[in-house]
């Protein structure tokens, strides 16, 4: 029986929806402990690596693997995988593009909303007794006639383009490719070809890129100052895009109005993040992409492709190849 090894640590619910999605005829596994250790222990029988998580699937686990016959990302992001390391032992990848793309996108206009209309601060206060109705309301701003840049145009950019089409805003973006004239129509955006050149025409930024060597801190203390005093930060793609110490300091300054960031710099945040008892940040656990449907379709979507792959019907496989 080929056993699928999921290289992170599940529990309840989400350990439920992924075994009710795995047939019978494989065996499937979680972490005992979501640690180095339990995971070289763990692939040693593996046919296939589920990736998710942080652990670094790189030359020490490949070498331990006796029987890996493919690899599958739950999502779409790489930076555990050492691409050299599974070239050279002829491994294939897939990943699960696009499957989160609403999640996102529906989660980075939230963030947008409760910044603009200071929904932290203000439900404090409330449920603190503190009702100042005009002097709180005048606190507020709207997302229409609002000017957003986004960072990356991929399937997640769209989606908030297209959330944010609804809402009246003006949309930018810069990305590393520009997409065709026809779609820039039809979400109503505007291409502007350097990331430097986007920051000062915005009110609201929002990260929506991969991380790479060449964009790792690309908000910075230097691109921080470029951009418009009282701006907004959304960043629900890869924490080391930015430069936290750098964005904590223009927070301090006044600068930047809000902050609002699903994903961190070090993820899980060591013990109390420094943005804790900042009124003005929003912080989450890097849960954009895991509504309950999305986390479903994830896991269903990665395993049909380990059940195509199993039965040699390659071709049927939905989501893009990353590696041959």
């Amino acid at each position: 029986m080929p056993k699928i090894l999921h290289t992170a640590r599940y529990t309840g619910t989400p350990w439920d929806i992924l075994k009710s999605v795995v047939p019978e005829i494989f065996s499937v596994e979680t972490l005992e402990y979501p640690s180095r250790e339990c995971l070289l222990h763990q692939v040693v029988d593996a046919d296939y690596l589920l990736v998710s998580g942080r652990l670094a699937i790189d030359e020490e686990v490949l070498s331990a693997c006796k029987r890996l016959k493919m690899i599958q990302r739950t999502g779409v992001g790489t930076e555990m995988l050492d691409i050299e390391a599974i070239k050279k032992h002829g491994i294939p990848v897939y990943v699960n593009r696009g499957v989160n793309a609403r999640s996102v996108a529906e989660h980075t206009l939230t963030l947008i909303l409760c910044c603009l209309k200071n929904i932290p601060q203000i439900d404090k206060n409330v449920k603190n007794g503190i009702w100042k109705k005009q002097q709180t309301g005048v606190t507020c701003h709207e997302l229409f006639g609002k000017t957003v840049g986004l960072v990356g145009m991929g399937a997640i950019g769209k989606q908030v383009a297209s959330l944010l089409k609804a809402f009246g805003a003006k949309v930018l973006y810069t990305d590393v490719y520009r997409i065709d004239e026809k779609q820039e129509k039809e979400l109503s955006v505007t291409y502007i070809p350097m990331f430097e050149e986007l920051l000062s025409q915005v009110d609201i930024l929002s990260f929506h890129c991969p991380l790479t060597s060449e964009n790792k801190e690309m908000l910075n203390e230097h691109t921080l100052s470029l951009m418009k005093h009282g701006a907004i930060v959304v960043n629900t793609a890869r924490g080391k895009l930015i430069e936290e110490e750098a964005l904590y300091k223009s927070l301090q300054r006044g600068v930047l109005q809000s902050v609002a960031l699903d994903v961190h710099y070090e993820e899980p945040i060591k013990g109390i993040s420094k943005f804790a008892n900042m009124d003005n940040v929003i912080l989450t656990p890097h849960i954009a992409g895991l509504s309950y449907e999305t986390f479903h379709a994830m896991m269903k979507g990665a395993i049909d492709n380990i059940i195509s792959f199993e039965k040699g019907d390659k071709e049927t496989i939905k989501n893009k190849k990353l590696i041959i």
